[in-house]
């Protein structure tokens, strides 16, 4: 039972005056001992009781973009038989920033204390709280557990307990609408990369069914033996299939606030390929790679990814050249691209666009080593270079 420091003091008090009232026969400075003594007592039992709670605790929604809300909702109930809860209830989220070498990540989301209202809840009832998370920023969230508090009248001791699970929220980068789409391209017989009409569907894998899914696709002899609605995704061969790289090796990226355009540049990247029906994957180089998922997938590996891989240039480059993650693959760097490296791409991926990020970098869509590349010092310029052209260099 932890007794605060004015607790301390009038235990301390309360011995002294008894012990000179005692020895010395002063019956006056007995009593005022006494009447400390029952104070702590006093004290001692209001708190020496750990309340009895069930928390329930969700997220609507557990995904968010930067820039938007989502809603914590608190059910607390008194499991106990006869004391009622009048206590200090405090709910916590975020947490430190994540760091990476010698500077901090922004991306980490700072401790939030919220006060959550909960006076004399009485056994067997219920109160229900809620309060908001505004998405800041890019990462990852965990919300709880909730935090309890007791204090006595005279502030002599407190306590505190931890109640319920913790929720996690996943806050994707910010999302830029983009107006175009690689071109489709694909190996013609003779060794040439050439155009292709849409229109030769094959099936690719099974995953689980998100909503805006077709329910005819749905593989409803797989979902009844997993007890998920799984759906069949197919893919169609003549349609192009990104890759998107993002190099988060330390070393190419400097500056930290670059790394978080880099990251809303593969999301838009992503979200144009998804709203053209494209396959797509995403390839950083700490190896955690996505393909062919749901939309929900790809931003969460972007909401939990840092500059901190520790593959070299030349092994990120030998991966993605003996894996061909697709015929298209767009490269997002915060230095200045290997072009060198990237020609060396070209023979696994016959379309190579060079994305590079700094902040004040000028803007701009050229030919840089006989690639197309873009530049520019966040993601919104970003997505005006490459509406105006980029990919069509």
């Amino acid at each position: 039972m932890p007794v605060t420091s004015r607790g301390v003091g009038l235990a301390v008090a309360a011995v002294a005056l008894l012990a000179a009232g005692w020895t010395w026969g002063y019956p006056e400075l007995a009593a005022v001992g006494a009447v400390a003594v029952l104070a702590c007592v006093a004290a001692a039992s209001v708190i020496a009781a750990r309340p009895r709670l069930e928390v329930e605790r969700g997220v609507t929604p557990d995904r968010v973009s930067v820039g938007h809300t989502a809603e914590v909702a608190l059910t607390i109930r008194n499991t106990g038989r006869w004391r009622s809860v009048n206590a200090r209830t405090v709910d916590t989220y975020g947490g430190t920033a994540h760091t990476y070498g010698s500077q901090a990540s922004p991306r980490g989301v700072p401790a939030r204390r919220v006060a959550v209202p909960l006076a004399r809840l009485r056994p067997g009832k219920s109160a229900a709280a809620s309060y908001r998370i505004e998405a800041e920023r890019r990462g990852v969230i965990d919300a709880g557990p909730l935090s309890i508090g007791k204090r006595d009248l005279l502030g002599l001791a407190a306590t505190a307990g931890n109640f319920g699970p913790t929720a996690r929220l996943w806050i994707h980068p910010r999302l830029h609408l983009l107006g175009r789409t690689p071109d489709g391209l694909a190996r013609s017989l003779e060794g040439t990369a050439d155009k292709v009409e849409q229109g030769s569907l094959t099936f690719h894998a099974l995953r689980e069914y998100v909503i805006g899914d077709e329910l005819r696709h749905v593989h409803w002899r797989t979902s009844a033996r997993i007890g998920k609605l799984m759906v069949k995704e197919h893919l169609d061969t003549s349609l192009p299939t990104v890759a998107i790289a993002v190099d988060d090796r330390p070393d190419s990226w400097p500056e930290p606030e670059a790394f978080e355009a880099a990251c809303e540049a593969a999301y838009s990247v992503l979200t144009a390929c998804f709203r053209a029906e494209y396959h797509a994957a995403l390839v950083p180089a700490s190896g955690a790679t996505v393909s062919g998922a749901g939309r929900d997938s790809y931003g969460d590996l972007l909401a939990e990814l840092a500059p901190d891989a520790a593959d070299t240039l030349d092994a990120y480059v030998a991966r993605l050249s003996a894996a061909k993650y697709g015929d298209t693959l767009v490269w997002i760097t915060g230095t200045e691209p290997p072009t060198d490296r990237l020609a060396v791409l070209k023979r696994a991926y016959p379309t190579v666009i060079a994305v590079h990020l700094a902040a004040g970098l000028p803007t701009s869509a050229a030919l840089a080593g006989g690639l197309p590349t873009i530049r520019a010092a966040d993601g919104e310029q970003f997505a005006a270079a490459w509406n105006n052209g980029g990919t069509r260099l």
